[in-house]
């Protein structure tokens, strides 16, 4: 069956139907698969149900996968590979292991490293009835939507990513030895020009960002905000309702993401993270 590749209503993301990926994929099917990604951002792949390693397998097709640079989220059999579920990822700070859902505010995935992961795939293996949804912000179309004015304030300023920045909302606040590699700290320019595509979105990672280079807590704090502001809109999102064994994939070059935590049962997803270039 020929892929079928349809457009959500939203001002982002594609669904991929009429896709076997037990099945060898084959050179023309990456390229259609790799043409969505760019084109539109989030593609869902409907249906998947397969095995962690042909999971890696798929994932080697569109890139390299990275390292978990948290280890206590990293799947035992496999550094590549990560476990996205409140169960398992418990706040180890805390006296009473409360479950502990990561990512609920918007964010890029390790933005704190000077070569930040381009994209990201996570495989719903065990959903709840009921809510957890992941959303998405279109940073192309917010970035396009800026004042000329802003545009060019922006254009020579970077920020300061760090894995325990200063504003940091959701997740973990301290990272035991065993746990993690804290990483050096990324600085990126607030404008990012994709490397494949040239078009420029705005790079912010409210969950990881100290501040502006340069600037004071107060000044940066004020421009971040308002970049969260004006790109989390509600025109520019997309928020996928999960079914089982769905394999998302995003490009982190040209979105932000966000958990939500509106559910009650049992959620287990497997992530990989693709290597990425320096942002310019």
């Amino acid at each position: 069956m020929a892929l079928d590749i349809r457009p959500f209503d939203a001002p982002l993301g594609v669904e991929i139907l009429g896709l076997n990926l037990n099945d060898a994929l084959v050179p023309d099917t990456v390229n259609a698969i790799n043409k969505a990604f760019l084109d539109h951002h989030v593609l869902c792949l409907r249906d998947q149900d397969i095995s962690m390693a042909r999971f890696l397998e798929i994932a080697r097709s569109f890139g390299t996968p990275m390292i978990q640079k948290v280890k206590h989220y990293a799947h035992p059999d496999t550094d590549l590979i990560s476990v996205v579920s409140p169960e398992i990822n418990r706040d180890r700070d805390g006296s009473d292991a409360k479950p502990l859902l990561r990512g609920t505010s918007f964010h890029t995935d390790h933005s704190y490293w000077p070569e930040p992961c381009k994209a990201t795939m996570l495989h719903g293996l065990q959903l709840p009835s009921v809510g957890g949804e992941t959303r998405f912000c279109n940073m192309h179309l917010a970035y396009e939507n800026l004042s000329e004015k802003l545009q060019k304030r922006l254009e020579t300023l970077r920020g300061i990513h760090r894995i325990a920045a200063r504003r940091q909302k959701t997740g973990r606040i301290h990272y035991f030895k065993d746990e993690s590699d804290t990483g050096p700290t990324g600085i990126h320019p607030l404008v990012r020009t994709h490397d494949e595509t040239g078009r420029k979105a705005i790079y912010i990672n409210p969950n990881r960002m100290n501040g502006v280079v340069g600037w004071s807590d107060d000044d940066s704090d004020a421009l971040i905000d308002e970049l969260i502001r004006l790109s989390t809109k509600s025109a520019y999102q997309y928020h996928h309702k999960w079914q089982l064994y769905d394999i998302l994939i995003w490009d982190n070059r040209s979105v932000m993401h966000a958990a939500t935590d509106n559910f009650n049962e049992p959620r287990k997803l497997h992530r990989i993270l693709l290597e990425g270039k320096t942002p310019v």
